[in-house]
């Protein structure tokens, strides 16, 4: 145990300094994560600090509701900053209310923001159990095993150290999926923070076990209880998720040409009609070459559509490609190009597939599918940082021109 920290002439509480040094490289993990992932950075940050102080303030305001005699003889203790006059169940409440609250002002997207978070819960996780082994809290059963720690007059297991070594695993193992923070692996958002509470659950539920004193719920440890109940929950979250097969995507698409446009572009049309449920389509747009400089006088025609499909991204990318083949792409070819076709979203899901983002980076930047997708769709947020396509478009840095050329009449299908 080491419930003091010395330095210096300092002699600082381990328990806190553990938990705040957790959550802050926790902070600095998930923020580079964000960036990489695209996701709202600093909206997510601000998020978590609002529900840290109202939690800390609402712990005290709570406790004193139970005990208000004690601030009524020291009216000063109510400012103090001893933690052990909290409230922790009415700080946690609130804490995640006020959370829920500033989410839901954000427009946050819940399963994106949860794959950001993924390093800072691990971080706190493990964070919570190093400070319980400085104090010597949730001590472990008497062993004889010969890693077992003297604690409280007796020769015990070392349950936190346990829960460190399995929580510093989940984190290598989460560093080496997402290649150091620089992708999530899964088509599907929401999955890689199922698996970290998977591992998190499963790592409560061993390590409970080793526990000398264990506070009972319908006869059971109530930890390991409510980690089944989680286990479960995960499990079944992530078979909708990523392994019960999906019937109705919504996808975004931009169409482009330099060669033969209007052609390729009634031809494409009607493909993609009899390939995938049409939902509706923008108007035609000139626009500039963004890789020409204007004096080339390279111009594109590009246009937006939504789609609606049962296929996996894998095989739909593959479909989307064979079409640009069929219309005589050359891949590498970037003057002649009779048709382009890219993805911009995979209904709401954020994630990395050979070395392509979804949603598509290009999204946020050129105003040739920034347009046409507001024309279309203006009720659309971008599924990583929800942020809506009027604020996408005030944020633009392209000032390429965008001329609407035709009108296309939106197809709906029942």
């Amino acid at each position: 145990m080491f419930p003091i920290i010395n330095i210096g002439p300092l002699a600082i509480q381990a328990y806190g300094f553990i938990l705040l040094l957790s959550v802050f490289i926790g902070f600095w993990l998930s923020g580079k994560y964000a960036k990489n992932l695209g996701t709202n950075g600093d909206a997510i940050e601000n998020g978590l600090l609002i529900g840290l102080l109202s939690g800390i303030l609402s712990a005290r305001i709570g406790f004193f509701l139970q005990n208000p005699s004690l601030f009524m003889e020291n009216p000063l203790s109510l400012v103090s900053l001893t933690p052990t006059m909290l409230n922790a169940n009415f700080g946690l409440l609130i804490g995640l209310l006020a959370i829920f609250i500033y989410a839901q002002k954000q427009h946050l997207p819940l399963w994106p923001t949860l794959d950001t978070l993924t390093p800072l819960i691990i971080l706190v996780f493990g964070g919570m159990h190093l400070a319980n082994y400085a104090n010597g809290d949730t001590y472990g059963l008497p062993t004889n095993l010969p890693w077992g720690i003297q604690l409280w007059n007796a020769i015990r297991h070392p349950v936190q150290l346990y829960a460190i070594i399995l929580a510093i695993g989940l984190l290598v193992w989460l560093l080496l999926k997402t290649q150091w923070l620089k992708h999530n692996p899964y088509p599907r958002s929401g999955t890689l923070f199922l698996f970290i509470l998977v591992g998190l659950a499963v790592t409560t539920i061993f390590t409970r076990s080793f526990v000398a004193q264990k506070s009972q719920m319908l006869g059971l440890d109530s930890l390991q209880l409510l980690a089944f109940l989680l286990l479960l929950l995960s499990l079944y979250l992530i078979y909708q998720l990523s392994i019960k097969p999906q019937e109705h995507i919504q996808v975004f698409i931009s169409l482009g040409s330099n060669t033969n446009p209007e052609e390729n572009f009634a031809a494409i049309q009607q493909q993609i009609k009899d390939d995938f449920t049409f939902r509706r389509a923008s108007s035609i747009y000139r626009t500039q070459d963004v890789k020409s400089p204007p004096a080339n006088g390279s111009y594109f025609l590009n246009q937006v559509m939504e789609i609606e499909t049962n296929l996996s991204f894998q095989t739909l990318t593959e479909k989307l490609k064979s079409l640009e083949r069929d219309f005589g792409r050359i891949p590498g070819d970037k003057k002649v190009v009779p048709l382009d076709i890219d993805l911009l979203t995979y209904n709401n899901d954020v994630f990395t597939y050979q070395n392509k983002k979804i949603p598509n980076p290009d999204l946020t930047q050129y105003q040739y599918i920034a347009v046409p997708l507001a024309e279309i769709a203006s009720d659309f947020r971008h599924p990583a940082t929800g942020k809506a396509i009027a604020e996408i478009l005030d944020d633009l840095q392209d000032k390429t021109t965008v001329i609407k050329i035709e009108e296309v009449e939106n197809g709906t299908t029942g």
